[in-house]
């Protein structure tokens, strides 16, 4: 690990200094704070093109990370630069209604039938924030069940984000931790949490507070956690639970919209939500949320109803253009195919590296988006498994490969890899290359 790290400080001293002079005028140096977990320092961006980045010492990454797969189309794509380019000189932003707002709109429903309403919004967190704020207005009720481990942005939602071992409480009603200071015990009271996979479990804690659920929200494949997902018959149950009691279901694919397939999530498990949240594929890099409602619930939504809905900056014509681009141009069904074919080429490579080199480890993944984790589990169906990887290990295998040139995820046991329409084939021989030295050389 020290030579590593001390490797990584050897051909990183720009980022160094910058880092240096950012702690001086940001909180702990960042904008978010998962980059600053690579320690002592992160390094700073340069530049990308296609599947790779450079930082600011023109060190050279094979970038599996995507900006957490927001970058479906790859760094620089003409496409989205064309259409970026050709709305800036029509003007940025007009707080008023315009054309291609309305076009997305139809394409997002093309994708997503039985969403009969969409809204834009600036980020997934926005997303999950205004749909347990609709979810809430339409039934009258005040609590939301969401999963455990589950990250919905950092909202109110952000309880029950990796909650300590000794925290947790029973597994078929987990307790509620607050995972963020300044969130009102209050607000947190009204937050339940379940695990995912686990009918039984839901069906309880909406038994507990029947009629006090407004809504359920889940990932249909839960990430922060690795990529688990869901078992056979576990989203249908969560619909029929929902509907038992009343609930609106409420579908987070902020990661997994748009990505696995066309209609994301929704279209691969056939499973149909009240609301939909999505984000990061939908601007192609740039700065876009959206959420999708039934036509019933769409009447909540200020100014037909009471549930507010506001935003100087929602469906800004530049991220607009860029969704229209990457939606109508960049990701066909044949964009589709080749990255989850790659994805699977990517998973199955890793896990034969694992066992030829006898090292525990359960290669988890969807699409185009996969993970590791090191366990000697042969399954992980929620939180409470996966975190019983070795982070440890992870970490000194996560930085043996940025030391070899390939940024393969966020510096977290927990997060994905991500695979763009610029990787190739090639990409996928070198990524595994990588990843079998630097399992080797964390192995010792």
């Amino acid at each position: 690990m020290d030579n590593i790290k001390s490797d990584y400080v050897e051909r990183t001293p720009k980022s160094k200094k910058l880092y240096t002079e950012a702690l001086l005028h940001m909180p702990g140096g960042v904008c978010s704070p998962i980059r600053s977990f690579i320690k002592p320092y992160p390094f700073f961006v340069d530049r990308g093109v296609g599947s790779r980045i450079w930082d600011v010492d023109d060190n050279e990454y094979l970038d599996f990370n995507c900006s957490y797969g927001a970058v479906i189309a790859g760094h620089a794509n003409p496409t989205i630069e064309k259409a970026v380019i050709n709305q800036l000189e029509q003007g940025t932003i007009f707080g008023i209604p315009h054309t291609n707002e309305t076009v997305l709109v139809k394409e997002l429903k093309r994708r997503y039938p039985m969403m009969d309403m969409f809204r834009f919004t600036n980020s997934g967190s926005e997303s999950t924030m205004y749909a347990v704020k609709i979810a809430r207005a339409f039934t009258k009720k005040d609590k939301i069940i969401k999963i455990e481990g589950a990250y919905h942005g950092s909202n109110d939602l952000y309880v029950s984000f990796h909650p300590p071992l000794d925290q947790m409480g029973p597994q078929i009603t987990p307790s509620t931790h607050v995972a963020s200071e300044g969130i009102p015990v209050g607000i947190s009271q009204d937050i339940l949490v379940a695990p995912f996979n686990d009918p039984e479990a839901l069906e309880v804690i909406f038994k507990k507070h029947q009629g006090e659920i407004a809504g359920l929200i889940v990932e249909p494949v839960l990430g922060n956690c690795g990529v688990i997902p869901p078992e056979p018959g576990y989203l249908e149950a969560a619909r029929e639970i929902t509907r038992k009691y009343d609930a609106l279901l409420i579908f987070d694919e902020v990661k997994v919209g748009l990505r696995l397939a066309p209609g994301g999530a929704t279209e691969v498990y056939g499973v149909n939500p009240d609301i939909v949240c999505l984000a990061k594929v939908l601007g192609g890099g740039m700065t876009l949320g959206a959420f999708g409602v039934a036509a019933e619930v769409s009447s909540t939504i200020t100014p037909l109803g009471g549930a507010c809905h506001f935003g100087t900056y929602n469906g800004h014509p530049v991220s607009v253009a860029a969704g229209i681009a990457v939606l109508t141009k960049i990701m066909t069904p044949e964009s589709y195919k080749r990255i989850n074919n790659l994805g699977e080429r990517l998973r199955s490579g890793m896990q034969e590296i694992l066992d030829r080199n006898n090292i525990p480890g359960l290669v988890l993944g969807v699409g185009s988006m996969s993970t590791i984790l090191f366990t000697t589990q042969k399954s992980v169906k929620n939180y409470r498994e996966a975190v019983q990887s070795d982070q440890d290990f992870f970490m000194n295998y996560y930085l043996e490969c940025l030391s070899k040139g390939l940024f393969l995820m966020g510096p977290l046991w927990s997060e994905e890899s991500f695979i763009s329409t610029a990787h190739t084939e090639d990409d996928i021989d070198e990524a595994l290359n990588i990843i079998e030295d630097s399992l080797i050389a964390a192995k010792g």
